[in-house]
């Protein structure tokens, strides 16, 4: 009776431990752009495998993997990307584009270097943490702005900066072109017809470890989201 019921405790355990085994083998784990985030996860509100998300700003998940974390799948912003995550993954495929726009809410149009002669306030991302600050450093170099001559307020990535903007912390911002439509209409934003010579490629990246199985999952996945109408990202500029 003790040895059929002791069989019977591990036949229970190993039936739960394959299970669990057998679930996390058919779910994907991915990294993504913050700029992505609701693109990516209303397009796969139908599709029929588990996909688990962690979202931030692109060098914000790279030092994640630096650290030792290891998605099956990732989706960044390719800009500037640490050599590091090529020990670990290799490139796949572009997934789409982007580019970087000045927005106000004043009545007639401004243009950036406007905005540092007169010392007004322009949100931007963390260079640090995510792309979009870093191009936007850049745009601001190119345009004669120094940290002597303008107001900055700093926010983590892309979406923490629209999140700010519609809290009503800001007049002015370098944001993602996709970004926009997510601004609310109250605040009467609207792009400056200044342009600058600056875009951003998301690429789709894929763990080195996986079997060929795991792979085969990943790739369906991705076609799957390439599938799918990207109506927030623009098309690439020729």
């Amino acid at each position: 009776m003790y040895k059929s019921f002791k069989l019977l405790f591990l036949f229970s355990i190993s039936f739960i431990f394959v299970s669990c085994n057998n679930s996390n083998k058919n779910e994907i784990n991915m990294y993504l752009a913050a700029s992505l985030s609701n693109q990516i996860e209303s397009s796969i509100k139908n599709y029929h495998g588990v996909v688990n998300i962690d979202s931030s700003g692109s060098y914000d998940l790279v030092n994640k993997i630096i650290l030792g974390a290891k998605p099956d799948l990732i989706l960044l912003a390719n800009f500037n990307l640490k050599n590091s995550i090529n020990s670990f993954y290799e490139f796949y495929e572009d997934y789409s584009y982007n580019r970087i726009i000045l927005i106000h809410n004043n009545v007639d149009d401004i243009k950036l270097n406007d905005i540092c002669i007169n010392n007004y306030e322009i949100g931007v991302a963390d260079s640090k943490r995510a792309p979009l600050g870093m191009i936007s450093s850049e745009i601001l170099k190119e345009n004669k702005c120094s940290v002597n001559n303008y107001n900055l307020r700093v926010s983590s990535n892309a979406a923490s900066l629209i999140n700010m903007i519609n809290l009503n912390y800001l007049d002015f911002a370098l944001i993602y072109e996709s970004d926009f439509s997510k601004i609310k209409e109250e605040y009467k934003f609207s792009y400056s017809t200044q342009t600058f010579d600056k875009e951003l490629i998301y690429s789709f990246y894929l763990n080195k470890d996986l079997d060929f199985e795991k792979i085969q999952d990943v790739i369906k996945f991705i076609n799957y989201l390439k599938s799918q109408e990207n109506k927030l990202l623009p098309e690439k500029s020729e």
